[in-house]
C-alpha cells in the first residue's frame, strides 16, 4: 500500500466536489457510477455520492479556531496492483487504524473510495471542541500504520520513503559524489602540472631555447595531459548526472 500523497489546504468544499466528481479526466468511477462514495470515516453516510453534507461538518469544525492556517488534511492511499481487491469494510477498518495510529480518530474525518485500487481520508485538524491535531511527524507515521496494514491483510509491501523527493536522494548523493571525486583528481592533476613545470623551468634555467627539441618530446609535460583527461571525466560525469536527473524528473 502506497502512501500517494499527504495535502493540507483550506477549503473543505472544493476538495469535496473534487473527490465526488468525475476528475480531470473521468478517472473517478466508483462501482461504475461516475465520482467517489463514502465508505468510512465518522462523518456522512455509508455510500453516499455527494460531499455537501460532509464538507458542511468539516468547515463548521474548522471555525472554532479561525486562526487556525491550512486546518484540511488529506492522504490518498493506494494498494498495489497486484494486491487483491479490498472490500468497502477492509478498507474502512485500514482506514480507521491509520486515523488512530496518526491520532486523528476523534477529529472529523471521512473517507471516499474511487475504483478497485485507491481511497482517499480527508480530516478536520480542528475537532468540534476546538482542539488542533497538528499533524507532526504525519508521512512516517502514515507510512508505519501503512506496512501494519499490509501485514494485517497480505499486500504487497511498497517501498518507504518520506516524499518523492527523497526518493530521488539517493541518486543525488551518488552524482554528487561522483561530481566531488572528479573535482578532487582535477585539482589533484592541477597541481601536478603545476609542479611538473616549475621542475621543468628549473632543470632548463640558463640553458638556450630549444623550440626543435621541446617539439619532438610529447612525453615532455605528462601532468599536462592528465589535466585534460581529467577535465574530460569531469565533463562526462555532469552530462551523466543531468542525463539521470531528467531520468528522476519524467518518472
Amino acid at each position: 500500500m502506497v502512501i500517494a500523497k499527504i495535502t493540507k489546504g483550506s477549503r473543505p468544499g472544493d476538495i469535496a466536489a473534487y473527490l465526488h466528481g468525475p476528475g480531470k479526466a473521468n478517472e473517478h468511477r466508483y462501482e461504475r457510477r461516475p465520482g467517489g462514495a463514502v465508505i468510512g470515516g465518522n462523518l456522512g453516510r455509508e455510500g453516499d455520492r455527494n460531499g455537501n453534507a460532509w464538507a458542511q461538518d468539516l468547515r463548521a469544525a474548522t471555525r472554532t479556531r479561525e486562526e487556525i492556517k491550512n486546518p484540511i488534511w488529506h492522504a490518498s492511499l493506494r494498494a498495489a496492483p497486484s494486491d487483491r481487491r479490498l472490500s468497502d469494510a477492509e478498507w474502512r477498518d485500514a482506514g480507521q487504524h491509520m486515523a488512530e495510529k496518526l491520532g486523528y480518530e476523534n477529529h472529523p474525518w471521512v473517507m471516499v473510495r474511487h475504483g478497485d485500487d485507491h481511497v482517499h481520508v480527508v480530516v478536520s485538524r480542528v475537532s468540534e471542541q476546538g482542539e488542533v491535531w497538528h499533524a507532526r511527524q504525519d508521512y512516517r507515521k502514515a507510512q508505519t500504520a501503512a506496512t501494519e496494514i499490509e501485514n494485517q491483510y497480505g499486500l504487497q509491501q511498497a517501498p518507504r520513503t518520506r516524499n518523492v523527493e527523497q526518493a530521488r536522494t539517493p541518486q543525488s548523493h551518488v552524482v554528487e559524489s561522483q561530481q566531488k571525486q572528479a573535482e578532487q583528481i582535477q585539482k589533484e592533476r592541477t597541481q601536478a602540472a603545476e609542479q611538473a613545470r616549475e621542475a621543468y623551468q628549473v632543470a632548463t634555467r640558463g640553458q638556450a631555447p630549444a623550440q626543435d627539441a621541446v617539439r619532438t618530446r610529447p612525453d615532455q609535460e605528462p601532468a599536462v595531459r592528465e589535466q585534460s583527461e581529467a577535465a574530460d571525466r569531469i565533463r562526462r560525469a555532469r552530462e551523466q548526472a543531468s542525463r539521470d536527473n531528467d531520468r528522476d524528473r519524467d518518472r
